[in-house]
């Protein structure tokens, strides 16, 4: 069974929209009207922004509903506008069939709630990193996508894989001799021109090898801890796939080296699923 990327493989460009505000978030002092301009130009985004906006989370002590998209904008903020893009861009540049219990549907929100658990450990930790942190959460998996996308027979095998053997994506590609997902990953986000850290930490969310980290520089160290932290919280709060097994336990090394409690990361877990149902709220 294998499972390369063609010679020459890019990703399909991403949505303009997406790319183009993301260029602006990527800047602090972004302009908040160039910004909505650019958004006004999709309805559903726009629907989307201000349906957030509007929602009990944000609603709450800043006025009344609003239907201006740039009050809205900067009534959500940039964190949660860059969450909204680049989900947006993920749905519409992968499409996939179901492979038993790997979906679609839980796919993204599995990506949406490790984004946003990177989001709130970085503004504890890590305040200066947000922005890379955020995206390395929403797009960890992306190289499961590409499977699920180009070589969606042999995906399927793997998952019957993990299955029978209740064993995890990381462990079944190591024993079937594939190329894993993060590195998939890493390589193929090299066409949306992502950060280098952000590649760099992708690539090594599923590895437990001390050797992996010790060229790291501390900044970087400190992101992949988190996205690795966020990814097992993820996991063991029901945000992955149902049937799929894998080690949801957290070492009291990897916190203290964090610099974080228990208290600490169940307040944060809290607010991550409290945004998580603003985002999906119907």
């Amino acid at each position: 069974m294998k499972m390369h990327l063609p010679e020459g493989f890019k990703l399909p460009a991403m949505p303009q929209i997406a790319r183009e505000c993301l260029v602006y978030l990527y800047n602090p002092n972004a302009d908040t009207g160039v910004l909505s301009k650019s958004l006004a130009r999709d309805i559903g985004i726009s629907a989307s922004i201000l349906k957030l906006a509007n929602s009990s989370q944000f609603l709450l002590g800043k006025g009344a509903p609003t239907s201006d998209l740039n009050t809205a904008i900067m009534r959500i903020g940039h964190d949660s506008l860059r969450q909204l893009m680049i989900l947006h861009a993920l749905e519409e540049t992968f499409v996939f069939k179901d492979s038993m219990f790997f979906d679609f549907k839980s796919f993204t929100k599995h990506c949406s709630f490790v984004s946003l658990l990177c989001t709130d450990f970085a503004k504890k930790i890590s305040p200066d990193s947000i922005a890379d942190i955020q995206m390395a959460g929403l797009m960890h998996d992306v190289g499961l996508a590409i499977m699920g996308s180009l070589f969606h027979e042999n995906l399927t095998m793997m998952v019957k894989f993990c299955f029978e053997n209740k064993i995890d994506f990381a462990t079944a590609e190591s024993q079937l001799g594939l190329e894993s997902h993060s590195k998939l990953g890493s390589r193929a986000l090299a066409t949306w021109e992502i950060p280098d850290r952000v590649k760099l930490i992708v690539s090594l969310h599923d590895s437990r090898k001390p050797e992996d980290r010790k060229d790291l520089e501390p900044e970087t160290a400190k992101l992949l801890d988190i996205l690795i932290l966020s990814d097992i919280l993820a996991h063991s709060y029901g945000f992955g796939f149902k049937e799929y097994k894998r080690d949801t336990r957290i070492e009291l090394s990897m916190l203290k080296r964090m610099g974080l409690t228990a208290d600490d990361v169940k307040e944060i877990v809290k607010t991550a699923l409290e945004t998580e149902a603003a985002l999906h709220s119907s």
